[in-house]
């Protein structure tokens, strides 16, 4: 679905832009060549699939089906030199959405794709999953992962990434954002926006609201 967001930070109504007759959400929306595309989270159907912008922000093509046969969760690309990088959880059978964090690295986002050699790059229910888009600032690499540990989407953490190449992953984290920080916020789950604005996924409590 889309929102759109008015100068005053007033939300406008949800419209539905994409449906498939498979579970999607977490979409992940980059520009390449003069077009936009999108990755939503199509786990359930066992794929990686990219989508063309063909009007914005209400019509969207299947473009590319860049893996097949995975249970990837939250796929988010980061662009660095002349190399694109994948990160995503994949669950393998019988395990959980949230435990192991994978590296895939191509020179285009339609791939082919390499996987890592360190694949999982992270094996850790504490930070593997993803929480919202790569940033940089200050010349530093920054990765928001989901903690959870206490329940799927507890909190976020923002992971300064040190060591990225085809053969080693390190990062170390630097900040958490609790879901403490408004009394009838339960979980905080992922974070995002652009240079005007910041976004924050939350789930909320009724009964205090």
């Amino acid at each position: 679905m889309v929102i759109e967001v008015f100068e005053d930070a007033e939300p406008g109504e949800p419209q539905v832009v994409l449906e498939r007759p498979y579970h999607l959400s977490y979409p992940f929306v980059f520009d390449w060549e003069g077009a936009l595309y999108m990755i939503p989270e199509t786990a359930e159907n066992g794929t990686i699939e990219v989508y063309r912008c063909e009007a914005f922000p209400f019509r969207w093509r299947l473009h590319q089906v860049l893996l097949e046969n995975i249970r990837a969760y939250d796929t988010t690309l980061w662009r660095e030199d002349d190399r694109w990088w994948m990160f995503v959880n994949v669950a393998e059978p019988e395990a959980d959405s949230t435990d192991e964090l994978h590296l895939y690295w191509s020179t285009t986002p339609l791939g082919t794709w390499t996987p890592h050699r360190g694949n999982p790059v992270i094996s850790d229910v504490r930070c593997a999953r993803p929480a919202g888009p790569l940033f940089s600032r200050n010349g530093k690499l920054y990765r928001p992962s989901q903690v959870c540990s206490l329940a799927y989407g507890h909190s976020v953490l923002i992971n300064r990434v040190d060591v990225l190449r085809d053969d080693d992953y390190q990062e170390t984290t630097v900040y958490r954002i609790m879901p403490g920080w408004r009394e009838d916020i339960l979980r905080t789950h992922t974070v995002g926006g652009s240079k005007r604005l910041r976004v924050i996924d939350y789930l909320l409590s009724r009964k205090q609201r």
